[in-house]
Formats: structure tokens, C-alpha cells, sequence
């Protein structure tokens, strides 16, 4: 059955000679996974250029059940994104969140509001002209929300964040991974603040280096993700 919907693409895998499957969250049903023929063809209508990381589609699809592989009718990029893929500094955010992504979005089931976040996200990354440097660690905190693990509880001068708990407290131990109280203050900074506000934030780049490295290891604690980030090292360096 033919079924339209929107998608973001995440990774894609060279299939066979010409082929691609291509790893997609789509608006309608989650996670998915489309075999794309003759890709990597001169004759192919899809073209590499249409499924680059973080490209935003329209799909019309073969939605069938109980199946690993579906297949795709048509695709197109809408919007083509203008900076995301030609921006080296850009291009290196996007690569990372298509990583995370890749990693953490395993539903095959509809999620409109985390489509929607994801895609404002992506069309503000692709229009900005300004500061992107604290963009990265602002989808890392901000999708914690839909991941059902955002952090919990009031912030008072002084206290710390608890990685295990994902709370705010007083009580410090040096047996527990905890923050420090500068980087929990500037974790409670970063959960409060909308994405224009974080964006012009100044963040020393060892701090936020700090905050990156807590975030991944918040997502490995709570079980969001498999395997080690790896793209967050070269983004560190681009990001300086």
C-alpha cells in the first residue's frame, strides 16, 4: 500500500552494485529502513546529493508490515537545505546528530512532536548565520525529553547534577558521577534556555568540551544508545 510521509535521513549502507539502504525517522512510522535502486548510477532518479545526513524528504512509500526492508516509490528533498552539507563547521554538527539519531531512535511508531522538534532544529541549524557552536549540546539536552530521561528537579547556587539520578542535589559524593558545581550550574543554564538563548551563550569551549563529554555519558548510563559516539572528537576540534 502507498503511503505518504515526511523523513529525516539518518545513515545509508552501499547495498550490492548500485543500491543504498537508507536508515530514515519518518513522521508517520518511526524508524525505517528503505532499499533505494540505482543510487549510485548516473541513470538513477535519486541521486547521493538527496540523502545526505539530516536531508529533510517527502516520501511516498511501500508501508508494509512485518517487513525489515520497505521500499520507496518516490523522494524528494524538501527543503533542500541550503548550508548544513556545505558549511564544514555545519557539516560536522550534522554529521554528530545523525549519529546520536542513528543510534538512540530505534521505534518503528509515529512520534510527531520529536519529528517536529527535530526538524525545526534542522531547519534553525541550516538558516543560522551566526553562533552554531553550543547547538550540539543543546539537541543532546533538549531530546532527552522525548528519550524519557530529562533531567528532574529545581537548581539552588551550589548544588550539583547526579548523572545516575538525573537530579539536582546538595548532597555531594565523590563516589557518585556528579558534576562539578560550575558545570551544574551551566547544565541547569542549558535545560532552561530555549535555542536562541543557549546559541548566544558564552560557553567557555572547555566547558562546553566538559558538557558534551557528561551528556554522552548520561545517554550511556541511561541506556540510550549501544555503541560510543565517535563523531563528537572530530566536532570538538571543528568547534574550538
Amino acid at each position: 500500500m502507498l503511503e505518504k510521509t515526511k523523513g529525516i535521513i539518518l545513515n545509508n549502507i552501499n547495498y550490492r552494485d548500485s543500491s543504498v539502504i537508507s536508515h530514515i525517522y519518518t513522521l508517520h512510522f518511526g524508524r525505517q529502513s528503505y532499499i533505494l535502486h540505482g543510487v549510485r548510477t548516473q541513470k538513477g532518479a535519486i541521486r547521493p546529493s538527496h540523502i545526505l545526513p539530516l536531508s529533510l524528504v517527502d516520501l511516498v512509500v511501500y508501508n508494509k508490515s512485518n517487513t525489515d526492508i520497505q521500499q520507496i516509490r518516490e523522494l524528494r528533498c524538501d527543503p533542500v537545505l541550503q548550508t548544513i552539507h556545505f558549511n564544514l563547521r555545519k557539516n560536522s554538527i550534522s554529521l554528530f546528530v545523525a549519529e546520536v539519531l542513528s543510534k538512540v531512535l530505534k521505534e518503528e511508531s509515529s512520534n510527531p512532536e520529536l519529528f517536529q522538534f527535530l526538524t525545526h532544529f534542522i531547519h534553525i541549524l541550516d538558516l543560522e548565520k551566526g553562533r552554531i557552536a553550543n547547538y550540539p549540546v543543546y539537541l543532546l539536552i533538549q531530546l532527552t525529553k522525548y528519550l524519557g530521561v530529562y533531567p528532574k528537579g529545581n537548581y539552588t547556587e551550589g548544588d550539583v547534577f547526579d548523572l545516575e539520578e538525573g537530579v539536582f542535589t546538595s548532597v555531594i559524593h565523590p563516589r557518585l558521577q556528579q558534576l562539578d558545581k560550575e558545570e551544574s550550574a551551566w547544565w541547569w543554564k542549558m535545560v532552561n534556555s530555549n535555542l536562541e538563548e543557549w546559541s548566544e551563550a558564552e560557553v567557555p569551549s572547555a566547558v562546553r568540551a566538559n558538557l558534551m563529554d557528561h551528556l554522552l555519558r548520561y545517554y550511556e548510563i541511561h541506556g540510550l544508545h549501544g555503541d560510543k559516539i565517535k563523531s563528537h572528537l572530530v566536532l570538538r576540534e571543528v568547534l574550538r
